[in-house]
């Protein structure tokens, strides 16, 4: 049974954790008020500190997209400049179906996302233990079509190109006025895998009398691994 970023030393998740709130803590500065950002408010001076780890996707297709800005963090793991290359090249064949929806999630809900991600080295020796965090951003007309983006990664990367097997994952819609809320789940076994939210993101709740009576109903999805499980005024 694995519990999500076990995997990971502890210095390493304390470094994973300060990234996505530093980048997540950012995205939220840009809001000013609204439930999206904008890509061009998007300044890489300002998180200078974890640039590294940042990257911004456009969205191509249903499920797709391509990075229009790499990071020094998905050059090391593929042994390549990733600009360009669709974000579907960094994982496993087995592993696209199921990342493909989480993506498309990001953009549609949309919702913020956060994803385990490991690769396997021959013999039983571990490989890479990754954790990304998807941040959705409008473009200039308003629909919400790119995505802030940050990585880390912990272990050994052996010969590149490395790919990824989607372990868990971890999205939270997005409050939007004028849409729909609702939680998004499975009672499904998971694979020997538990996805749970990071405390970084995780928002309080509002104790209203109304609560209760507002709760969403539970719709499965396509992939029992892959569960809107709240909304982020």
């Amino acid at each position: 049974m694995r519990i999500f970023g076990d995997g990971k030393s502890s210095a390493a998740k304390v470094h994973s954790i300060a990234v996505m709130q530093d980048v997540k803590s950012y995205w939220e500065g840009l809001r000013n008020g609204h439930p999206i950002p904008y890509r061009s408010e998007v300044d890489p001076r300002s998180i200078q500190k974890v640039l590294k780890h940042a990257f911004i996707l456009e969205r191509i297709a249903p499920g797709m997209a391509r990075l229009r800005v790499s990071c020094n963090t998905l050059t090391d793991v593929m042994g390549m400049d990733m600009r360009g290359m669709p974000m579907s090249s960094l994982i496993n064949g087995e592993s696209r179906e199921n990342f493909s929806e989480a993506l498309e999630k990001v953009f549609a809900a949309p919702a913020i996302g956060r994803l385990e991600l490991s690769t396997s080295r021959p013999f039983g020796r571990s490989g890479l233990q990754a954790e990304m965090m998807l941040l959705p951003l409008r473009s200039d007309n308003g629909e919400v079509n790119r995505i802030l983006g940050a990585i880390t990664c912990e272990g050994d990367r052996g010969r590149t190109p490395q790919r990824f097997d989607l372990e868990g994952s971890f999205l939270r819609r997005i409050d939007v006025p004028g849409s729909a809320k609702r939680l998004i789940s499975s009672d499904a076994v998971q694979h020997n895998k538990i996805t749970l939210p990071a405390p970084s993101l995780k928002a309080p709740l509002r104790k209203t009398a109304a609560a209760a009576d507002d709760m969403p109903r539970l719709i499965p999805t396509k992939h029992p691994h892959l569960r809107v499980v709240a909304t982020d005024a």
